[in-house]
């Protein structure tokens, strides 16, 4: 099915599926030939996915995913072998921290940071990922990945259970940041909730649900690939040209700005636009 050609789903995973099984859902109600997603969540975690069917999964790559933001809580106490609350407890300690405590480690965790990825991941060692060795009672020695907080803030400190807003580079694990946020407070912790709000410009608010398009009902959450990537757009004449795979000559082009105004021509040269004739409505 083609939702008058928009083939990116924006969707709010609900608890205890995987990411593949959203995807392949969606694949199934839409009738769609193909399917992909874009920022896997482990089954516990609800919140934004991205979803793009059939010739649009072609266009992953320019989907803007670079910064996330999540709602997470953190349960000071214990450690588990996944680094969340579906994991063994393998470490406990009965303490209780406070949010004094608390704040004074929270810059450690802002800005560029480096942290080792869970056991229980997706990341991959000699083309296997880490997770299939962790079930198999092997644990693979880990590099620290640098990652990038952008912010982090605290929404409440309850019952030895911590709720924080972060928003993250991709490939941030939130599961690290419970851990070793724990570790930084002389105890140990464990992701508890995770909830996924945005994805680059993409918002949760803006997602539609399976019940919603079990139904038939189509009018949130779609998009056209063109409105998901966030690049200069060109407007050629040759269109059956570029179809087909042949270059396409361009000197001179329109230059409007993020709103679609116009104002000017530029030429493109070397993968650069350079300014022409500006229209300058002060002068």
């Amino acid at each position: 099915m083609d939702i008058l050609g928009k083939n990116i789903l924006l969707i709010a995973k609900p608890f205890g599926l995987t990411s593949f099984a959203i995807t392949n859902r969606v694949k199934k109600i839409l009738n769609a030939k193909k399917a992909g997603h874009i920022g896997t969540l482990d089954p516990m975690a609800t919140g934004l996915m991205i979803v793009v069917l059939n010739s649009a999964t072609r266009f992953i790559p320019y989907i803007d995913t670079d910064e996330k933001r999540y709602v997470i809580q953190i349960q000071f106490g214990i450690e588990t072998d996944t680094d969340d609350i579906t994991g063994s407890i393998i470490n406990q300690k009965d303490s209780v921290v406070t949010i004094e405590e608390i704040k004074r480690v929270l810059d450690q965790f802002i800005g560029i940071i480096e942290q080792i990825p869970p056991d229980y991941s997706a990341k991959k060692f000699k083309g296997k990922p880490f997770y299939k060795y962790a079930r198999q009672g092997e644990i693979i020695k880990k590099k620290p990945c640098q990652v990038e907080i952008h912010k982090m803030s605290i929404i409440s400190f309850h019952c030895n259970k911590l709720v924080l807003d972060i928003t993250c580079s991709k490939g941030t694990y939130m599961r690290s940041i419970a851990r070793d946020m724990g570790r930084a407070l002389g105890t140990f912790a464990t992701l508890s909730a995770i909830t996924r709000l945005s994805i680059g410009r993409f918002c949760i608010s803006d997602a539609t649900t399976f019940g919603r398009i079990k139904s038939g009902n189509f009018d949130k959450g779609f998009l056209a690939a063109d409105q998901a990537i966030d690049l200069p757009v060109f407007f050629v004449k040759e269109a059956d040209r570029f179809k087909n795979g042949l270059d396409i000559t361009v000197d001179k082009v329109v230059v409007r700005d993020e709103k679609g105004v116009f104002i000017g021509i530029g030429r493109y040269k070397d993968g650069k636009v350079h300014p022409e004739k500006v229209l300058n409505e002060d002068i």
